[in-house]
């Protein structure tokens, strides 16, 4: 249903003639009467008794005047109503990031653009490094924050914030917290804790398919919960291994960090769908920590 025929329907309703309403209309009579011929046909009834030069409404024209004023009105507050949604869903954005983000440069990034740009709603929430992506792809979250690994480059945008190094957290008593740097041999022979969600990150560090598989055998946990791993490395049920930015340390010197044997940096920084952001708000946010990073880099 055209919901310009309504209108056509209602003005000739209003003066009678079809010449008039072709003038108030800005159309032509022709197309006037071949819009309520239309009309009539797909609401099967005839609206216009026409009798010489002069129309007047049938009684189902009479029926038709009154719904079609209360669709014109609906539909009219229709489309105000959507604007206003437009208006207001273009200053919202939508971040989701991994646990602990308030420790990596990158939360100081989107606060400061936060404070920058009060107009912007800005909707933040934390969720599992393993659902980050699910985010993007079911249209819950515009930017996640998280780890960068190439093989989402063909289908991401990235803008890199900050690098992280996998550690080895162990009680301050524990005999390998006398070396700064701990051996892959040793971390395997330990019972070890992972927060889920960064195995990936962590198994990816070791070289070979033998030694990934000797140290997912000594995995004795994965937790959502870095407290409750931490908590398990105080009571000595095991050492755990982690991102450094991840772990705040205020145990008291009854835990320490140590370094492990093997390349353990890593890429974090805000990720979005290539070519799948339309609002106002993305491309703001895009656009200050764009200019944020290449302010570092002059």
């Amino acid at each position: 249903m055209d919901i310009h025929k309504f209108k056509v329907f209602l003005d000739l309703a209003e003066t009678g003639n079809y010449s008039e309403t072709a003038e108030r209309l800005y159309t032509t009579q022709g197309n006037i009467s071949k819009q309520i011929l239309s009309l009539e046909k797909e609401l099967k009834t005839q609206l216009f008794k026409r009798e010489h030069r002069h129309i007047s409404l049938t009684e189902s024209g009479r029926i038709t005047e009154m719904y079609a004023k209360k669709i014109l009105h609906e539909f009219d507050a229709l489309q105000q109503t959507l604007v206003q949604h437009d208006s207001e869903s273009d200053n919202v954005l939508t971040i989701h990031t991994m646990a602990t983000f308030s420790n990596y440069r990158g939360f100081s990034l989107m606060s400061d653009f936060h404070k920058s740009h009060p107009e912007i709603t800005l909707h933040f929430s934390e969720t599992k490094d393993s659902l980050l992506l699910n985010s993007l792809n079911d249209n819950q979250a515009d930017i996640i924050f998280g780890h960068y690994t190439p093989d989402v480059s063909n289908k991401l945008e990235t803008l890199l914030t900050d690098q992280d190094n996998l550690i080895c957290v162990l009680p301050a008593n524990h005999p390998l917290s006398a070396n700064q740097v701990i051996s892959l041999s040793d971390l395997m022979k330990e019972e070890l804790l992972l927060l889920e969600g960064e195995e990936t990150i962590i198994f990816n560090k070791f070289g070979s398919a033998g030694e990934r598989r000797q140290l997912m055998s000594a995995v004795a946990y994965q937790g959502e919960r870095i407290d409750i791993i931490l908590n398990m490395v105080l009571n000595g049920m095991g050492i755990a291994l982690m991102m450094e930015k991840r772990v705040d340390m205020t145990n008291d010197g009854q835990m320490v960090k140590r370094k492990i044997a093997t390349h353990t940096t890593s890429d974090f920084g805000f990720m979005r769908m290539k070519q799948v952001h339309e609002s106002k708000a993305n491309e703001l946010f895009w656009k200050y920590i764009t200019q944020s990073l290449n302010h570092d880099i002059i």
